[in-house]
């Protein structure tokens, strides 16, 4: 097999990563988007002497299909700031770094065995493991994220979280490929129709087992009997390139709650409002200083059960001599320092608003609200967009905190971004949430399959954590979410909408909100493991090789 026939195979693997992600409608597609990248892989282990070194030849074939696959799905995320446009280069030479070590760790344990290949589902999810605890923390293209349109497919998430999506996405392309080999490789075509149909019969059973144990859950699931509360979502659909700029906060409040009047009555429990909704900039230990805060209570309080959650732009005041990696400092006093954040607050109808009814947003989006590795790059910080008025790095909670209210259920206000992260989102319930409300500024991607598979990611989410979701976007897609994913009451995008449903309250835990990502923090345990094992081997078997050479 030539060079062009290898590099054409594993472009390949790319179109189909692309295609399964686009716009998450051939997600099935993912079961065998890896296959091309095994053949290649496994091609050119079969064509390596087994005592010559590994070389760079995996990564240099894996390259370009998956920077293919990174550029078509996420290049709308330039729209929000200019750094972006290095992310698929970057996110490409990662990905491909994860099969080119995957490959070393294959040659030195297992070569030309099986179950070798189960080293690049150990090092993806070890990937992927790293991409929700680092500096660059874009868990976007985890595969498991992938069946977000299929929530009947991957019921059992409840269980293992998106990361048993990514084992089964890499379990079923292993059984394929397998199968795939019995009629490409020589080795494999001269051991008979019998071993055929047991790989056939294997991959089968991959495949098929999850998707029918999902299904059974699918039917057979029913949510527990509470009291249901109504809740309001608006979108009042303010461009965050102009609106958010040009309308004063009175106005932004004004087109709020003419929405929320078309829906809310005496009935009503929550007002939903999406991400930085709340554009006063207040200072966070007098935020009855703002109008905002002000004429939404007003407001609030023509309803008798009534709450407002919204998110708002905030600024919040460091104890003297106190410096964080999110500080700023007075122009006039070198050593107070603020910190500006990305809050959703509970707005309360008596004239305070305590501490534990605000949160600071705190998973927060590189390049966007948070520099990476700042001692290194932050002179790239003016290149970050200017999200409302908290442009840089933003203060932040060490904790997932939530909201409560006497007589009421408590709730979870994940802002934006956090809801990429479910182990993060399962922290809220883990702490007592029995509703989670997600609300988000997706505007600034523009038309593109950005918030399209942002609002899917919220299926996932109610999966994991078998909670209702109301979701609120400023521009779209605003949406009602069950707990077994599906989801209703979907917005069009780039419009003014408010829409209202009754949700009820879940209190009973998942294994996944139990434990967590479980299935990560094994996989990177066990892919540093067998990393350091394979690279001792290969310095020992170099040092034997000196040994026997004659003087």
């Amino acid at each position: 097999m030539n060079k062009s026939r290898l590099f054409l195979i594993s472009l390949l693997g790319g179109v189909l990563l692309s295609l399964a992600w686009w716009g998450l409608h051939f997600a099935p597609v993912m079961l065998v988007a890896f296959v091309p990248f095994l053949v290649v892989e496994e091609y050119l282990s079969r064509n390596l002497p087994k005592k010559k070194p590994t070389t760079w030849k995996v990564f240099l074939y894996c390259y370009l299909p998956f920077l293919i696959w990174n550029f078509t799905t996420t290049y709308w995320v330039a729209y929000s700031t200019p750094l972006a446009i290095a992310l698929p280069f970057v996110q490409a030479a990662l990905m491909a770094l994860v099969m080119q070590l995957a490959h070393y760790c294959k040659r030195s344990f297992a070569p030309n065995k099986e179950w070798g290949n189960i080293f690049f589902a150990l090092f993806f999810l070890a990937f992927e493991y790293l991409h929700l605890h680092w500096d660059i923390n874009f868990p976007w293209l985890n595969l498991g994220n992938s069946f977000a349109k299929y929530p009947c497919l991957v019921q059992w998430y409840e269980y293992t979280g998106v990361a048993g999506g990514t084992l089964w996405i890499w379990l079923c392309n292993m059984a394929v490929f397998e199968l795939v080999c019995c009629f490409v490789f020589e080795s494999k075509k001269s051991l008979g129709r019998r071993h055929r149909n047991m790989h056939l019969a294997l991959a089968t059973t991959v495949v098929l087992v999850p998707c029918i144990i999902s299904l059974i859950r699918w039917f057979s699931f029913k949510e527990e009997d509470n009291k249901a509360v109504q809740v309001v979502v608006v979108q009042p659909n303010l461009d965050p390139y102009s609106d958010q700029y040009d309308f004063s906060p009175r106005q932004v409040c004004d087109r709020v709650i003419e929405l929320a009047q078309q829906k809310a009555d005496s009935n009503t429990d929550y007002i939903v409002c999406p991400e930085s909704c709340l554009q006063d900039y207040a200072w966070e230990h007098n935020l009855e200083g703002s109008k905002s805060i002000s004429y939404l209570r007003e407001f609030e309080n023509q309803y008798p059960k009534a709450e407002i959650i919204a998110g708002m732009s905030s600024r919040r005041l460091l104890p003297y001599g106190v410096k964080t990696k999110a500080a700023r400092s007075f122009a006039d006093n070198p050593y107070m320092f603020y910190e500006s954040c990305n809050i959703a607050i509970k707005i309360d109808r008596d004239t305070t608003a305590p501490q534990s009814n605000l949160r600071h947003k705190s998973v927060l989006t590189p390049f966007v609200e948070k520099m990476p590795f700042k001692s290194v790059l932050g002179f790239l910080g003016d290149l970050a967009l200017d999200l409302g008025g908290t442009v840089g790095t933003l203060g932040s909670d060490p904790e997932a905190i939530v909201f409560s209210s006497q007589g009421k259920p408590k709730t979870a206000a994940a802002i934006c971004y956090e809801s990429t992260d479910g182990q993060y989102i399962g922290e809220f319930v883990a702490k007592g949430a029995e509703l989670i409300f997600i609300i988000t500024n997706d505007g600034w991607w523009k038309d593109t399959p950005g918030h399209r598979q942002h609002a899917a990611f919220a299926s996932l989410r109610a999966i994991e954590t078998r909670r209702p979701i109301a979701r609120s976007a400023n521009t779209g897609i605003s949406c009602f979410v069950s707990p077994r994913g599906e989801q209703s009451d979907r917005t069009a995008y780039w419009q003014q909408a408010v829409i209202k449903q009754e949700l009820v309250p879940q209190k009973a835990l998942t294994f996944y909100v139990r434990h967590g990502d479980y299935i990560y923090r094994a996989s990177a345990f066990f892919a540093v493991m067998f990393f350091l094992l394979s690279f001792v081997i290969s310095k020992l078997r170099k040092a034997d090789k000196l040994k026997i050479q004659p003087k």
